[in-house]
Formats: C-alpha cells, structure tokens, sequence
C-alpha cells in the first residue's frame, strides 16, 4: 500500500544533524507511528513520504524551512529571575517547560520547551528555536508499515493535536 492522507504510517528511521550526527532515530521494535497528512511530522517529510510504498528505503535531505524552520533570534528571550520558583534547579543546557499567555485578552496558555542558556541573578535567557532549527537534516528511513487509519483513529489523533496547541 501506498501512504497517503489518512494512513497509519510506521517508520524506522534515524534523523541526522547538519554535522552527520544521529541526533534521534527509531527501531522496528518501537518505530514512529504517524497519521500521514495531518501535520504530525515535519512538512518536508510528509510532502517526501507521500506516494512511497510499505518497504522503501529512503535518504531525505530537508533544508530547515521544510524541516524544523530557521532559526529565529526573537526566539531568545530574557525572563526575570522573580518568574521562577526561588529553589527551582535550573542548568544553562536543560529544556524546560514554559508556560506562555495566548495574549492579554485570554486566559489560555500554551506550554513549550525552551532551553536555558544562561542565568544571572536578574534573569534566566531561554531559547524557544527547536534543536535544528536552521540546519539541513537528513532522514534514512524504512517504511515498514502502511494501512488505512479507522475514522476513529483519526478522530483521537486530531483531539490530541487540538490539544496541543
């Protein structure tokens, strides 16, 4: 079967930085499970996997505006020390989870990981980019599954993308 909008896509895979480096992969014991079409893996890689049959073998190269963006400097952000609880362990390198407001006029918040990069006695500057933002990365993958999603399965997996907006 060929993957197309609405599949339950598995994959073994292994993502590649700029530099080469393994930098997240997948194996046949426990790949990557995706709905294709629904915007749950990288544009690039959707637009590339469509059409590909159960058991291609792929190399993808994506440039970072079909991959993980460029990088955005407005990204980095300063947020004063007061913001974050007195005893709270933080290490610039860590990721840690955000809660940011929609806007002022909403009392919805988003949560989003951010890296620390540094922290003064004034303030803690975290970094919203993705980890490869701005690189060119590389996909080797093997599709070793591919059938058609239940209209259940799709239901679940769109509330669960609402939810995470």
């Amino acid at each position: 079967m060929k993957i197309r909008k609405g599949c339950i896509v598995d994959l073994v895979y292994e993502l590649k930085d700029t530099h080469g480096e393994v930098v997240e992969s997948a194996d046949a014991q426990d790949p990557m499970t995706y709905l294709h079409g629904y915007g749950e893996i990288a544009p690039g890689l959707e637009e590339e996997l469509d059409g590909v049959e159960e058991g291609a073998v792929l190399e993808i190269e994506l440039p970072p505006e079909k991959a993980y963006g460029p990088y955005n400097p407005d990204g980095i952000v300063a947020v004063p020390r007061s913001e974050f609880p007195a005893d709270a362990e933080i290490v610039p390198g860590d990721w840690i989870s955000v809660q940011l407001q929609q806007n002022e006029d909403s009392d919805e918040v988003e949560d989003i990981e951010m890296k620390v990069l540094e922290i003064s006695p004034e303030a803690i500057t975290l970094d919203a980019n993705h980890p490869l933002a701005g690189q060119k990365v590389t996909f080797d993958i093997r599709v070793i599954g591919v059938r058609e999603a239940s209209p259940d399965e799709i239901e679940k997996r769109q509330a669960e993308t609402d939810g995470d907006e």
